[in-house]
């Protein structure tokens, strides 16, 4: 799997890099974090501070598309990004479990 930045620009408003990347002669369709960890590499960024959003593949090709964005530190993206787009990056945060209740007592007739 061979990864090209397309194109790479500073959005200054939000406090980040935004850049297209094509992936090329994959044998099947990477997982995002596969691609943030290869990206993360390629740019030098660190890999919690980076999403990606959009990925496609298109139809007969091995070849896919995207978008990611670069953030200075984690705080910012967790701030800027939207839930959906960070759950899909780093999955769902764990829920506590409550403490297992006894089983209410039958009544008897």
């Amino acid at each position: 799997m061979r990864i090209d930045i397309t194109q790479k620009h500073e959005n200054k408003l939000f406090g980040r890099q935004e850049a297209q990347f094509v992936v090329k002669e994959a044998t099947t369709t990477p997982s995002r974090k596969e691609l943030r960890e290869k990206i993360a590499a390629l740019i030098g960024a660190d890999e919690k501070n980076l999403v990606v959003d959009v990925y496609n593949t298109s139809y007969g090709t091995t070849e896919v598309s995207g978008v990611c964005r670069v953030y200075k530190n984690e705080s910012d993206l967790r701030k800027t990004e939207l839930k959906p787009i960070i759950e899909r990056n780093f999955g769902r945060p764990e829920k506590a479990k409550p403490a297992e209740e006894a089983p209410a007592p039958v009544p008897k007739k």
